[in-house]
């Protein structure tokens, strides 16, 4: 029974620590964005603080494989982008989608629960795995 609630009370303590705690780690994507003709883009009038939703575009020659659930939320600070320990430490699955030549897709992402409220005036970025290669969106928080 003791072991029971000291594992129940270190999982409550995971949970809840999440993208809010100063725990934040460096990025683990030095160089994004180096697949020719794929952009990621955010959709006007999408963003708010917990969430937003994005343009995935295929202008290359192949269908592009993306992954379907698992994407990073990354701050600047000082210089520097941060992973938000939410994302990092996320157990994803594997799961990936295909983009054909000449398609867009709109992806909506929710990383309140990961990482809470984005602020206002703070520079992110949210990155998604496109053909196993890191494609980085930057943008200011709502």
């Amino acid at each position: 029974m003791k072991k029971s609630l000291i594992l129940l009370i270190s999982l409550f303590m995971i949970l809840f620590t999440g993208c809010g705690s100063s725990d934040n780690v460096g990025t683990a994507y030095a160089e994004v964005n180096v697949e020719e003709g794929i952009t990621f883009t955010l959709k006007e009038d999408t963003l708010k603080t917990a969430g937003a939703t994005f343009v995935l575009t295929n202008n290359t020659e192949a269908a592009a494989n993306y992954s379907a659930k698992e994407y990073h939320l990354e701050q600047m600070k000082d210089g520097q982008w941060q992973e938000f320990a939410g994302t990092a430490q996320s157990s994803w699955s594997d799961e990936t989608a295909t983009l054909e030549v000449g398609e867009s897709i709109e992806l909506s992402y929710n990383w309140k629960n990961f990482c809470g409220a984005t602020a206002k005036g703070t520079q992110y970025r949210l990155i998604i795995m496109v053909n196993e290669s890191p494609v980085a969106v930057e943008f200011t928080g709502a």
